[in-house]
């Protein structure tokens, strides 16, 4: 049986002096370390514990990031390294027993005790095809593998393990339905579960206990599972993606149909073998970052007005200053503020101000004015470039930079 680690509350302490929440609980499976990444359910929310001590058989556990009126006996904090989604309803694998003909009272998944309180109401069982499904009319925590135990009529405990969580769409209901009847094990191996969703969805998130099985025919992305031509085919729209004029932040690489963290980890993964390149949180691909036409004719403007640069205000229309953020996100021009300037722009007035210059000394505005020429707005503009790139830093005063 899959238990997940964390705790279960027994209390809701009262309101202390401090500024955190204490709770009392019983330990399952060893628990979650202090400052780990948690979560709390039913609702999913994330839970940061502060601090925990033994205190007979229990832990008070002092916790950050939710509302004492949130919390309430029977509720589980558990580590959020697994791959836990809360639905209404879900695929199981029958125990080879008739279909429970009532609605019953459902304990389990998280912890064997989770819902012993009923806080989620009764769930009803069906017959679906090669499996039984269960709906509840709240959603319900749940996991591949975990187990569900009710209550028969004559109060024999029956368990369900969880093969779906959720509702399969109709083919990879057909697909399931398929497997099911070569594997009819009900209550199989945790890998045996995963490598059928995997070979039927093309991906899946995994628990940390199956981190270090090998999977014919699927790659490992963080947390995830993905079949070898699926990678390759997301990889490719990824790169697609991130080769617009301006590249992709994390809000573009959004792709129908599949789920945000399993896209962020396969960025993640590109980056680390670089066919793709980060800068200032925009993802591009490597070599020269990718123009329009329009694109280049302002970066040639850019380049045209040298030292002096090219002013804010000058530009009104709304095409003309996105083209010209996309060309700083780029890195082929600098500022935004007050002036653009060009890369080469920027490093001969960087080259003239810093000149002959030691860590921690001071530059003043005066000096700075001074030294560079033109208005005060480009003053400040290089000033601003110079902070940005970690040449310079405020001096406590606002006024003075300090050589860094």
């Amino acid at each position: 049986m899959l238990v997940i680690p964390g705790y279960r509350i027994l209390n809701v302490e009262s309101r202390g002096e401090g500024k955190l929440t204490e709770i009392t609980c019983e330990r399952i499976a060893g628990g979650v370390r202090v400052q780990s990444a948690a979560r709390l359910f039913p609702g999913g929310r994330v839970v940061k514990i502060k601090s925990l001590v033994k205190t007979g058989e229990t832990y008070r556990l002092r916790i950050k990031g939710i509302t004492r009126s949130s919390l309430f006996p029977g509720a589980v904090i558990a580590s959020a390294e697994w791959p836990v989604t809360e639905n209404k309803e879900a695929l199981l694998l029958p125990d080879g027993r008739p279909v429970p003909s009532e609605t019953e009272a459902v304990r389990g998944s998280l912890c064997p005790d989770f819902n012993r309180e009923r806080f989620i109401g009764r769930g009803s069982f069906h017959v679906e095809g090669s499996f039984f499904s269960v709906r509840f009319p709240k959603p319900y925590p749940m996991f591949p593998g975990a187990v569900l135990t009710i209550l028969d009529r004559d109060g024999r405990p029956r368990e369900f393990t969880v093969l779906w969580p959720g509702k399969p769409g109709p083919d990879e209901y057909r697909r399931l339905n398929g497997m099911a009847k070569r594997r009819p094990d009900s209550h199989p191996e945790p890998a045996e579960i995963y490598g059928r969703i995997l070979h039927v969805r093309g991906y899946t998130d995994i628990p940390p206990i199956l981190d270090k099985k090998e999977w014919d025919g699927a790659a490992r992305v963080g947390s995830w599972l993905i079949l070898d031509d699926r990678r390759k085919l997301l990889e490719r729209k990824i790169l697609k993606l991130a080769s617009r004029p301006g590249g992709a932040d994390e809000r573009l690489f959004r792709i129908d149909d599949y789920p945000e963290r399993l896209i962020s980890s396969l960025v993640l993964a590109m980056t680390g073998r670089g066919e793709l390149k980060v800068r200032k949180d925009w993802y591009f691909p490597p070599g020269h970052p990718p123009l329009s036409p329009f694109h280049r004719g302002w970066l040639k403007n850019v380049q045209d007005a040298g030292e002096e640069g090219v002013r804010v205000r000058s530009i009104s229309g709304e095409s003309d200053k996105t083209a010209l953020e996309v060309l700083v996100r780029s890195g082929l021009i600098q500022g935004g503020v007050g002036i653009w300037l060009s890369e080469e722009a920027c490093e001969t007035l960087r080259s003239r101000l810093m000149a002959g210059k030691k860590k921690g000394e001071r530059i003043s505005m005066a000096y700075a004015r001074e030294n560079l020429g033109g208005s005060r707005m480009r003053t400040l503009e290089i000033l601003a470039i110079l902070e940005s790139d970690g040449h310079l830093v405020r001096a406590t005063d606002g006024e003075d930079r300090i050589v860094s």
